[in-house]
C-alpha cells in the first residue's frame, strides 16, 4: 500500500495519481463515501493525503490542528500525520501561485475579477490580495456584481474563473466573452478537464496570459510533495510533468484538405504510439449513413450538423489520434472542440496531387477553391505543419519529432 493518497467522493477523473507518481512516490486514489470520512480518518493507514470534493471542509473536525491560512479560508486539502497529530494545510493557493507564476502575470496594482462566490472563490480573493492587487471584484448569478452587469468591470486586468462552468461533460458552456475586457492581460482557470476550456481557448486566441487548470494541479502536487518527501523537487521537474501530460493524454487531430492523407497517416501515427484512431466521417457514416448519399438526400448543412455533433463528443476524450474531414475547420465551434483537448497538425500537401474522389464538394474542378478557402484556416489554427510529399512513415515520423520538442 501506498503511503500517500488523495480521497473523495468520486475519483475517476483524478489526474493526481499520475502527478504524485511522476514526482517519484507510490500515490492512490481512495474514494470515501459520504458518512464514512470519521471512519476513514480514524483508521490512519496513511502518512498523508489529499483531500477534494466534497470533504475540503468536513475533514476540519476530525484534525488536531489546521494552518492559520487554512484557517483563514475555511478549506483543508492536506492533511499530515505529525507526531500523531493530524494536522490540515491548505495547498490550493500553493497551486493558485504556482499556475500564476507560469503565466508570468503579477496581479500588483491590478483589478482582479474573480467568477463564483465558493471555497476556491475564497482562496483565489485570498491570493490575489496578498499579491497586493488594487481592487479585487467577486462575480456571481446574485447580488451586487453579476454576469449581467459584468460590462461595468470591463477594466479588469485579470480574470480568475473559480466555478466548475466549462467542465467536464459540459465543455462548451463558458460565463464570459472576454471581448467585454479590452485591457486584460491574462486569465487563470481551475478546470484541467477539458485541459483548455472555452475561457482558456478565448484567452489563447488574445495571445493573453494564461494559468490553466493542469498548471494549478500539478504546481500543487509540487508543493505537497515537499510535505510527503522533505524536498522540494526541482522546478524543471514540474515543468516537465506539465508537458508530458499533455503530450501523453492529449488528442492529436489531423486537418488538411480531402485525400492530403489525414486517415492513412493517422492509423499509422495511432499504431505508433499505441493509440485509438478516430475518423470524424466514419462516425458519421456509422450513424447516418454514406456522405455522398447525405449531401445528395439532405443537402450540405445537414452533413454539417452531423458533422458539429460526431465532433463535441469525440472532443471531449483523451489520448486519441483524430482525422477530421476537409471542411471540419469551417466551424469555429469545431475548431474549439478539437484544440479544447489537442494539439492540431495541419497535413499539407501539394494541390496537384489532390483528388476528388468520393469528394462531393471538390467535384467539377472546384478543388482549387475548397484549398483557397481553407489553407488560411488551417494554417491559423495549426499548432504543427507536416508536409504529405513523401512516405507515410515520413509524415509519421515528422509529427513525432515535433510533439516531442519542449512546450
Amino acid at each position: 500500500m501506498a503511503d500517500y493518497c488523495l480521497i473523495g467522493k468520486r475519483l475517476n477523473y483524478s489526474y493526481s495519481k499520475v502527478v504524485h507518481n511522476k514526482l517519484g512516490y507510490d500515490y492512490d486514489l481512495t474514494e470515501v463515501k459520504e458518512g464514512e470520512l470519521g471512519t476513514f480518518v480514524r483508521a490512519r493507514k496513511y502518512k498523508g493525503f489529499n483531500v477534494t470534493i466534497p470533504y475540503k471542509s468536513a475533514i476540519i473536525e476530525y484534525l488536531d490542528r489546521i494552518t492559520d491560512e487554512a484557517k483563514k479560508l475555511g478549506v483543508v486539502n492536506l492533511v499530515m500525520d505529525e507526531g500523531g497529530k493530524l494536522v490540515g494545510y491548505n495547498m490550493d493557493i500553493r497551486g493558485m501561485e504556482y499556475a500564476l507564476e507560469r503565466s508570468g502575470v503579477s496581479l500588483a496594482g491590478k483589478k482582479v475579477l474573480i467568477l463564483g462566490t465558493g471555497n476556491t472563490s475564497a482562496t483565489a480573493a485570498y491570493l490575489a490580495e496578498k499579491a497586493g492587487a488594487k481592487e479585487i471584484v467577486k462575480i456571481s448569478r446574485t447580488g451586487e456584481n453579476t454576469y449581467e452587469n459584468i460590462a461595468r468591470h470591463r477594466d479588469a486586468s485579470f480574470i480568475i474563473n473559480t466555478t466548475p462552468v466549462g467542465t467536464y461533460p459540459s465543455n462548451e458552456d463558458c460565463l464570459l466573452d472576454l471581448s467585454l475586457f479590452p485591457d486584460l492581460e491574462g486569465v487563470q482557470e481551475v478546470i484541467y478537464n477539458p485541459f483548455k476550456t472555452r475561457l482558456v481557448l478565448q484567452a489563447e486566441a488574445r495571445s493573453l496570459a494564461v494559468a490553466t487548470g493542469l498548471d494549478m494541479l500539478v504546481g500543487q502536487a509540487y508543493c505537497t510533495a515537499e510535505k510527503f518527501t522533505g524536498r522540494l523537487p526541482d522546478r524543471a521537474v514540474v515543468d516537465r510533468i506539465v508537458r508530458e501530460i499533455l503530450r501523453d493524454d492529449g488528442n492529436i487531430v489531423l486537418v488538411g484538405m480531402p485525400s492530403c492523407g489525414k486517415t492513412t497517416i493517422g492509423r499509422a501515427l495511432a499504431a505508433s504510439l499505441g493509440r485509438p484512431f478516430v475518423d470524424t466521417d466514419e462516425e458519421i457514416v456509422k450513424a447516418h449513413g454514406d456522405i455522398p448519399t447525405i449531401f445528395a438526400a439532405e443537402g450540405e448543412a445537414v452533413f454539417r450538423v452531423y458533422e458539429s455533433e460526431v465532433i463535441a463528443e469525440v472532443g471531449k476524450r483523451h489520448g486519441l489520434v483524430i482525422a477530421t474531414g476537409g471542411g471540419a475547420v469551417k466551424s469555429e465551434r469545431n475548431i474549439l472542440n478539437l484544440k479544447q483537448n489537442g494539439t492540431v497538425v495541419y497535413v499539407k500537401r501539394d494541390l496537384s496531387e489532390l483528388t476528388a474522389d468520393g469528394r462531393p464538394l471538390s467535384q467539377n474542378g472546384k478543388i482549387a477553391a475548397l484549398y483557397k478557402e481553407r489553407a488560411p484556416i488551417y494554417e491559423r489554427i495549426a499548432d504543427i505543419t507536416v508536409m504529405n510529399d513523401a512516405s507515410i512513415s515520413d509524415a509519421v515520423g515528422a509529427i513525432l519529432k515535433e510533439e516531442e520538442k519542449p512546450g
